[in-house]
């Protein structure tokens, strides 16, 4: 597909990692900016920095999406403020390992709202416009993990990247010659805070992935969304772990997968 130039980009979780990233490598390319996060103070000065480097505008909304009606709200916020979204990314997620049945239940409820919900809330709401001017692109961050059938010890968050990927493989087929494109980008390890925060940094998985640097992923999903491409899995390690996890019989990747999602610590 052909590029979309000077698109307005609205980012969410945009303050921080591959969100960061990903918002500078589109304001890099001239891109308008729409950032959305919780912490403002980080908000600010992610857009100071970016507006200091590339000249672009950048609107910063801080908001937490887990919140009800979360989608709807920021919605209408950009729609006051007079600007219509030519790329959406969603990026913000949250993850959670351990045993499901001893997991904080609010945390997981969460998790499991932010990383579909609410992903799936804010596509309805700027899909249409999209469609209507006849150009556009959704760009989803989900996870390597999502191409394996299941994993103990993060079973949530491993079915919630699932519904990312198939989300947006079935949403990319329903774009066709429309003008607008729907792309998934599957990272594995990278340089962020999500181990220390979903408590992974144990996790033979992440012990045995060679990671990919936030700004590599960045430039990896910015050029295969204004490409159109549906998936994308940035890093050689990563693809060959995406292309055994589908390879049947996914029994076998799923002991493997098993087996990797372990924690090496006891204590």
């Amino acid at each position: 597909m052909k590029p979309i130039d000077k698109a307005r980009v609205l980012v969410t979780g945009g303050s921080k990692g591959i969100g960061q990233a990903i918002a500078e490598v589109f304001a890099e390319h001239g891109h308008d900016l729409v950032l959305v996060a919780r912490s403002e103070d980080r908000l600010e000065d992610t857009a100071r920095r970016i507006r200091e480097r590339t000249g672009v505008d950048v609107l910063t909304i801080p908001m937490d999406l887990t919140g009800d009606g979360s989608a709807e709200k920021l919605f209408a916020h950009v729609e006051q403020a007079g600007l219509h979204i030519d790329i959406l990314v969603n990026n913000a997620g949250v993850g959670m390992t351990g045993a499901f049945a001893q997991g904080d239940q609010q945390r997981m409820t969460q998790m499991l709202r932010l990383n579909m919900l609410v992903l799936s809330e804010l596509t309805r709401r700027f899909l249409p416009p999209m469609l209507a001017r006849g150009k556009g692109r959704i760009l989803n961050v989900g996870s390597v993990v999502a191409y394996f059938s299941g994993a103990p010890n993060w079973s949530a968050y491993v079915a919630s990247k699932h519904y990312v990927l198939a989300f947006t493989r079935g949403l990319s087929r329903e774009l066709r010659n429309t003008g607008v494109a729907a792309t998934v980008v599957s990272p594995g390890t990278t340089a962020t805070d999500f181990v220390e925060t979903a408590d992974a940094a144990s996790m033979r998985a992440y012990q045995a992935s060679g990671g990919v640097s936030v700004e590599a992923v960045a430039r990896t999903a910015y050029r295969a969304c204004q490409k159109g491409r549906t998936a994308v899995v940035p890093g050689l390690f990563n693809k060959v772990l995406a292309f055994l996890g589908e390879l049947p019989p996914r029994a076998i990747a799923f002991e493997v997968f098993a087996f990797l999602s372990q924690k090496t610590d006891t204590h």
